[in-house]
């Protein structure tokens, strides 16, 4: 019997579950987010047009929904921060409640996440007593350190952002693509390489525009180097940042958590990838229930 509707509202795409009390999955649908474009009867819209049919059921959010330009802001609640907490600070509308996201304030410090924290919290359902690093690769990466069944430190690097910029805007643009062929070996060279920290980045990086004018060198090969130079340059800095890099837990799916996966067995880490969308109606599921939306299962 159907319990509750939970979303997944990040800034471009939406998914919605229609849940059992138990989290199980009864229909899962998609679509277009609007953050950042709907106002709040837009917002409503949308709400409605995911969940026609569904009746009326308790609701539950998370992503950037929560945000600015989202539905309704939900607050950012302060590291250590578990579960539970996340359960205690829903904000909550007529329509659903919205999980907040999670805030790092020290002096030298100062971080945002909002949606990752629900995923790190399936993990911790789903395994009991885990403790370490925490990875979800995305244009804004994140590395979380859990300690005590709590996220304890965090750190976002926007590796995604650069590698995307200086395809885009800058002069190595003509130098990268997917014209030709890897060498194979090359991305897991340019991550031990950024590691090592053979040569400044600054100083690597227009050697790719170099070795296409005089080497012939092509831009999958160049590509590859990029890559991997600057996945190298974040576990690099995720190590100065005191987050364990030698053993990791990977949560994402797709190209982009298998090519860290790649980046951690190059350097002779232990990880393991986690379907990050797995994560999340489980998590939702026990958020709700602890809020008092849904019954026990």
């Amino acid at each position: 019997m159907s319990a509750l509707i939970a979303l997944d509202w990040g800034t471009t795409n939406v998914r919605a579950a229609l849940l059992a009390a138990d989290g199980s999955v009864i229909e899962e649908r998609h679509g277009e987010s609007g953050v950042g474009h709907l106002d709040a009867a837009g917002f409503e819209a949308r709400f409605e047009e995911l969940t026609q049919g569904w009746g009326d059921l308790p609701a539950i959010a998370c992503g950037m929904v929560g945000s600015r330009q989202g539905w309704v802001e939900a607050d950012y609640l302060p590291c250590p921060a578990d579960p539970a907490d996340l359960a205690d600070n829903l904000t909550r509308t007529s329509t659903l409640a919205i999980v907040p996201g999670v805030k790092m304030e020290a002096d030298d410090h100062r971080d945002v996440m909002r949606g990752e924290e629900v995923q790190v919290a399936g993990l911790l359902a789903a395994r009991n007593g885990f403790e370490g690093t925490i990875v979800l690769p995305g244009t804004h990466s994140k590395w979380v350190r859990v300690a005590g069944r709590r996220i304890v430190d965090f750190r976002t690097y926007i590796t995604g952002d650069v590698f995307a910029a200086m395809s885009a805007h800058t002069i190595l643009r003509h130098s990268l693509g997917d014209d030709g062929s890897a060498t194979k070996g090359m991305f897991e060279t340019a991550v031990r390489d950024a590691i090592a920290g053979r040569g400044s980045m600054a100083g690597r990086l227009f050697g790719l525009r170099a070795d296409t004018l005089l080497a012939g060198a092509d831009g999958a090969t160049n590509s590859e180097r990029l890559s991997g130079w600057l996945i190298g340059q974040e576990i690099d800095s995720a190590a100065v940042d005191g987050f364990d890099v030698q053993a990791v837990t990977i949560i994402g799916s797709g190209a982009l958590a298998e090519r860290y996966g790649t980046a951690f067995a190059a350097i002779g880490a232990q990880n393991e990838t986690i379907e990050g969308t797995d994560l999340v109606w489980p998590a939702l599921t026990a958020i709700a229930r602890r809020a008092g939306l849904i019954g026990a299962a």
